[in-house]
């Protein structure tokens, strides 16, 4: 009797060791996820800064009327392959932080995850090189979310496991646009997982910290340190009015560009031309606007940067490119063609801080050099106004600057009062707004049911429950068990952890019951 006791005792604790085995392996895979995400990613970066060099090159040396004409014939033929390219793979357009999000739920299928990853990537760096106001860190986020899949297919991931290397993938994308391994785990938590689980957030920061270190290898020095944040030399009861003002500014604005941005979004499919012949609206608006200010295309990041180093005084100036920067990224991001909206929106917010601060010099509040200072803060604040991030947004700015002296008066600008206004402007978070809109869809209502596959974990509510007596809300069943590399009908069985549950659900819930469900798998 005793030596069965003692048995199942070790026996408890060798399946113990071997979940804990289990748990190095899957870490051990997202560090290698971050590697090849950082491959991928940052060569696709390096492309970007490439062929807009070539641009700002051929556009500052002004060249001869008649080189303008094959090279807009040249872009625009470009413009038409890429929307064909999104036409044959709709999974493809814009960022892709929606449709990460929903394969991590598991309301979208990657079926050719290979041939996707090429389109996006390829389909990306197109786009961007014709002057399109773009951003690389979408992009890079999908990029990363399908080598996560593509890796778990091939290394043969338990199907429950499937969904932390997708977020390692999306995180290291994101740690390779920017360098940012912290902020890149934070905006996996904040906006495309949504659920605070420790090996989530492990193996993010793992695949994240390899990704920014080839990033880190390819662009040793990055151009936001070059940024001087100098704090104004005011008084504690000064800086909380200047703050209380720039928030509120950022707060109004955001809510206008997130409605702004949405209902053109909306309506641009509706316009009545051939697909060619928006392209060719596109280009000619990217064309118009390189001839002028080449930095202000791609994104605009350029543009920003140089303001950001040596601020322009001429109000009204920076006033215009920010409107013609605000008109031409709505436009280019309702094309639906491959590029995000994070870094024009950081351009949009910190041309905005731009703005205020050169008031405050002209009526003496602050100095010049604090310019960079307001706008590194309202970069800060107008990306929590539009994508409702805030802790993404702070580290962020802070990583990608290394300016402390931003971290603290971010969190009260971000955290408290940014965040507050939004909340009183009904501002819903950008990403969340796509991904409602997507899974409104005509094709994503005629799903019927879905399968959301969970991990449990010892000490979890699932724990030590017989399936047969176990309550789940309303048409929730559990469809099999994978145990021991077996999969097993559920009648009958008890869960213990470890094991990989499917759970079958109406796809219209998956939304109102994910967390719920994942809740009761962990411990957490």
């Amino acid at each position: 009797m005793f030596r069965l006791i003692k048995k199942l005792k070790d026996k408890g604790r060798w399946r113990i060791f071997k979940l804990k085995l289990i748990d190095a392996r899957l870490y051990f895979v997202s560090i290698f996820v971050g590697l090849l995400t950082g491959l991928i990613a940052v060569p696709y970066h390096y492309m970007l800064q490439y062929f807009f060099n070539l641009r700002h090159d051929f556009f500052n040396s002004h060249p001869k009327w008649y080189w303008y004409l094959p090279l807009f014939l040249l872009m625009w033929g470009i413009l038409i392959f890429v929307s064909w390219l999104v036409k044959k793979m709709p999974l493809i357009t814009g960022g892709g932080i929606p449709q990460t999000r929903g394969v991590i739920n598991g309301r979208v299928a990657y079926k050719h995850p290979f041939i996707e990853l090429v389109a996006k990537f390829v389909g990306g760096i197109l786009a961007l090189s014709t002057g399109l106001s773009l951003g690389r860190e979408g992009p890079s986020v999908q990029i990363g979310s399908y080598v996560g899949f593509l890796v778990s297919k091939w290394g043969r991931v338990l199907t429950g496991e499937r969904k932390q290397l997708l977020a390692a993938g999306a995180g290291a994308g994101l740690a390779a646009a920017f360098a940012a391994p912290l902020a890149s785990s934070l905006l996996v938590i904040e906006s495309i997982e949504r659920f605070d689980a420790p090996k989530t957030a492990i193996t993010t920061l793992l695949a994240g910290v390899v990704a920014g270190g080839v990033a880190s290898w390819i662009f040793p020095i990055s151009p936001y340190f070059q940024i001087d944040a100098i704090v104004p030399g005011m008084t504690f009861w000064s800086q909380v009015k200047l703050f209380l003002l720039l928030a509120a500014v950022v707060s109004v604005f955001g809510k206008f560009f997130s409605v702004t941005t949405l209902q053109v979004k909306r309506i641009y499919p509706a316009i009545k031309h051939p697909e060619y012949v928006k392209m060719l609206y596109l280009l000619f608006i990217a064309f118009l606007i390189s001839m002028a200010e080449v930095n202000l295309t791609g994104g605009g990041e350029q543009f920003l940067l140089l303001q950001a180093t040596s601020p322009d005084t001429h109000i009204l100036w920076i006033v215009g490119m920010m409107l013609l920067h605000f008109v031409f990224s709505i436009f280019s991001f309702s094309s639906g063609l491959p590029g995000g909206s994070f870094i024009p929106t950081l351009v949009t917010g910190g041309l905005l801080g731009q703005i205020v601060a050169l008031i405050m010099v002209r009526q003496g509040v602050i100095a010049y050099e604090n310019i960079s200072y307001i706008m590194l803060i309202s970069m800060v604040g107008f990306l929590v106004a539009v994508v409702r991030t805030p802790l993404t947004g702070i580290v962020l700015i802070t990583e990608i600057t290394g300016h402390l002296d931003v971290f603290y008066p971010s969190i009260i600008v971000v955290g408290g009062l940014t965040y507050y206004f939004t909340e009183m402007l009904q501002i819903k978070p950008f990403n969340v707004v796509l991904y409602d809109e997507m899974i409104s869809t005509p094709a994503f209502r005629a799903e019927g049911r879905s399968s959301l596959f969970v991990e449990i974990m010892t000490g979890a509510y699932f724990d030590g429950k017989e399936v047969d007596h176990l309550t789940l809300p309303q048409r929730c069943i559990i469809k099999t068990i994978h145990r021991d590399r077996k999969d097993l009908a559920p009648a009958g069985q008890t869960l213990i952890p470890g094991d990989q549950v499917e759970i079958e659900i109406d796809s219209q819930d998956i939304e109102k019951l994910y967390e719920p469900l994942i809740s009761m798998a962990n411990i957490y």
